[in-house]
């Protein structure tokens, strides 16, 4: 960050963060570089220099976590929604493909991390 003056980096770090806002405000789109970096009116090829550089992750990486991250905790608490659902709400188009990503990051499947908690619901509730 230290090739950017104080005003550069402020104006690109406020524009990273609406950029992430969107991200999490459009978490069932499908969201491309492309149109994020239209959004703030730079190139793609820069835009994705600033978003990684300000994030410390790629986009590809930031829209996965977030993803990931709010699914699993709609997983945890929300025991009547079908896995199905889940997947659509954040974006997959199938459940196959969520699973998929979801194991890949959590190192279960969607189904196993919801009877993990589950089952951590239930001892804690024994023990209050």
């Amino acid at each position: 960050m230290s090739e950017f003056n104080n005003a550069q980096q402020e104006e690109y770090s406020r524009l990273i963060n609406k950029s992430e806002d969107y991200i999490e405000a459009h978490l069932d789109d499908i969201i491309s570089l492309e149109d994020l970096a239209n959004h703030t009116n730079f190139s793609s090829h820069h835009f994705h220099r600033l978003f990684k550089e300000y994030s410390r992750e790629t986009l590809k990486q930031f829209v996965t976590r977030i993803k990931m991250e709010r699914a699993a905790l709609f997983l945890s608490i929300n025991q009547s929604i079908s896995l199905t659902e889940v997947a659509l709400n954040y974006g997959y188009s199938d459940i196959s493909s969520f699973s998929r990503a979801f194991k890949r990051y959590f190192g279960r499947s969607p189904s196993h991390y919801r009877r993990e908690q589950e089952m951590t619901r239930k001892k804690t509730e024994k023990l209050s």
